[in-house]
């Protein structure tokens, strides 16, 4: 009888115990999976884009939302709000696929009705993915948190990383003197541009180097079906559901030596016409906004502007913002293959001698030169 009354009482301590803890989880709640952030009590760091972001997505207040990968993670919303009179939030997904982010942008639409403008990257690089490609090297995915699963929430209720990491220290840190409660601003979630250097001898310290393809590549019947899946399940269906939403999407400004890049191993070519078929499917769409700033080449050929061959610094992401909103790079039915012929034109001709004149364009010693200069380019275009 004894035995039978000391383990009933053990029983309702665990029991007690893992109450007390599901509910300070839920209080909490850094990874907004139950509720909004209390901005009032706690100060939410803004970290883990694929724990945190789906609850953004579902629980804050906005009508404008910033996707893609890295090359959207130093877009400012407070810029987006202020040239669209809008109220953003941003998840970009670092090295996330189309299906990533389209996957994201569904959760968003379904559970925000108020959402109505999105501004979204579509990374260059990716043309010849699978449709269903997920990143495979971070590990176990959090869909305990995606899903509408109560019971496996018992992943994010009792995880220890969760629980010690983030609720218990941010309990503790809500005791401190001279505590300020809050949130990580969108304009700094995930931000990357304080953290590098940008130019020629960054990008490319031994200097770009020019070869002649044995061959050139073309796209082939095989590709054209797989890019046609890929945009359809991963960009253009969810247009077509959401008719009253616009998007604006955009081409990754790659840089010139991302261009020479695949010109050096024959797929400039396959590049180009996949291009192409891809704006020829999205252009049927009229909500999707397509923009592309390949032709402008003074922003392309001006290392500067990059910390590696794709990765340009955060005053590109303004200057896009701005350029989205005037219509600057809007590609068209109309415009499209002028677009086409230019961007051909250019990048199908580089020559030894401009990767020679690249190889000794100035490095500018401080990075906020080429911010600058871009500043002055935007208010002239106005």
């Amino acid at each position: 009888m004894k035995a039978k009354t000391w383990l009933a009482g053990w029983a309702v301590l665990v029991v007690a115990a893992l109450g007390l803890i599901g509910y300070e989880v839920y209080k909490v709640d850094p990874y907004f999976h139950y509720h909004k952030p209390d901005t009032s009590a706690y100060y939410y760091v803004l970290n883990n884009q694929r724990s945190q972001n789906d609850g953004i997505s579902k629980h804050f207040d906005y009508n404008a939302l910033i996707t893609g990968t890295s090359m959207t993670e130093n877009f400012k919303t407070s810029e987006l709000d202020e040239i669209f009179d809008v109220h953003s939030v941003k998840v970009s997904y670092s090295g996330g696929s189309y299906k990533e982010m389209n996957d994201n942008l569904k959760i968003a639409l379904r559970y925000n009705p108020n959402l109505k403008t999105i501004v979204r990257c579509l990374d260059m690089g990716f043309f010849f993915d699978s449709p269903n490609r997920m990143r495979e090297d971070l590990g176990k995915y959090p869909t305990y948190l995606y899903d509408e699963n109560p019971f496996n929430d018992v992943q994010y209720v009792y995880n220890k990383d969760v629980l010690f990491g983030r609720v218990y220290a941010m309990m503790r840190q809500n005791d401190a003197p001279g505590f300020t409660p809050g949130i990580t601003s969108f304009d700094d979630y995930a931000r990357w541009n304080q953290y590098y250097t940008f130019g020629i001898d960054t990008v490319a310290p031994n200097g770009l180097v020019y070869t002649v393809p044995a061959e050139e590549k073309h796209l082939t019947e095989e590709e054209k079906q797989t890019i046609t899946q890929l945009i359809t399940q991963n960009v253009t269906l969810l247009a077509d559901q959401y008719p009253d939403v616009d998007f604006y999407y955009f081409f990754s400004p790659y840089s010139i030596a991302w261009w020479n890049g695949i010109t050096n191993e024959g797929t400039l070519y396959r590049q180009l016409e996949a291009e192409q078929y891809i704006i020829e499917l999205i252009l049927e769409h009229p909500n999707i906004h397509l923009y592309s700033f390949n032709n402008d080449t003074a922003l392309t050929t001006d290392l500067n502007n990059y910390k590696d061959t794709i990765h340009y610094g955060e005053w590109v992401n303004s200057a896009m913002l701005r350029w989205m909103h005037d219509g600057v790079g809007l590609l068209t039915k109309e415009n499209y293959q002028d677009y086409l012929k230019a961007e051909r034109a250019f990048y199908a001709n580089i020559t030894e001698e401009d990767i020679a004149r690249l190889n000794a364009q100035p490095d500018y010693a401080d990075d906020k030169t080429a911010e600058y200069l871009m500043e002055h380019k935007v208010s002239r275009m106005k």
